[in-house]
């Protein structure tokens, strides 16, 4: 649809493609390949995804805490719907290591392929009720704990177009821990859906840093850019074919 709209107005448009559900695919991906795949609107194939249509009858049991590799107190959860509320509270109830009797008593959500919030959500609940967790559904939760869960809020806190290629470099940061078997499964996400880390959208978030230096680095290279004669072709958008994931900065 973009691209037919860059066709008849004649230029092209910035690139902006919703990164709230790029956040999802990686989670998505690792679920299916370590459990399974989908099954229907709502159905899963795998033990653990049958488990979470009835996580919420099961008590809350002793499980061993995740810890959070980052504060998730900047949200106001005023600010969030009641699915999201729960996402919070429950991360922060698996860090301390203690979900209570009112958490675990609360719906996590109904389950929707196309809206994997809630799907977290009940990872989560299932995880805190049940006493010898495999190594799977620890994989699943650590991996909401620290990426999912921590780029869900990021996001929704900073959601100006110019911080996306900065939410695209965190999200590789953050899954940095994973072992190498499950980097090949969620790196190629991550790639497929790298927008943000188009040219085009690198230098929006280059020349909206905070840092003085980078915001001029990034004019000149616009600047440069613009000395180009035009080719007279609108140009097609393409997300690059190698990104960096050793990249200690997002413009690298």
């Amino acid at each position: 649809v973009i691209r037919r709209l860059e066709e008849t107005f004649g230029h092209p448009l910035q690139w902006l493609v919703c990164l709230l559900h790029a956040n999802e695919l990686p989670l998505r991906h690792l679920f299916e390949a370590l459990d399974g795949a989908t099954t229907g609107p709502r159905g899963f194939s795998g033990s653990i995804g049958k488990q979470l249509l009835t996580c919420t009858e099961q008590p809350v049991s002793s499980f061993e805490p995740v810890q959070l590799t980052e504060q998730l107190s900047n949200v106001n959860p005023k600010e969030l719907s009641t699915d999201q509320r729960y996402l919070l509270e429950m991360c922060n109830s698996i860090s301390k290591g203690e979900c209570s009797i009112d958490l675990a008593r609360r719906n996590p959500g109904n389950l929707n392929h196309s809206r994997w919030l809630t799907t977290a959500n009940r990872i989560l609940r299932l995880y805190v009720s049940d006493e010898n967790p495999s190594d799977n559904l620890k994989t699943m939760v650590t991996f909401i704990i620290r990426v999912y869960a921590p780029m869900w809020f990021t996001i929704k806190v900073q959601s100006s177009c110019k911080d996306g290629a900065r939410h695209v470099h965190q999200m590789i940061l953050k899954s940095r821990y994973l072992s190498p078997k499950h980097k090949k499964i969620i790196d190629p996400v991550i790639h497929r859906n790298a927008y943000f880390a188009h040219p085009e959208n690198l230098l929006l978030a280059m020349m909206t840093d905070h840092r003085p230096h980078i915001r001029k680095l990034g004019l000149r290279r616009v600047m440069k850019a613009r000395a180009v004669k035009p080719s007279g072709k609108i140009r097609k958008f393409k997300i690059p074919a190698k990104l960096n994931f050793d990249a200690v900065e997002y413009f690298d």
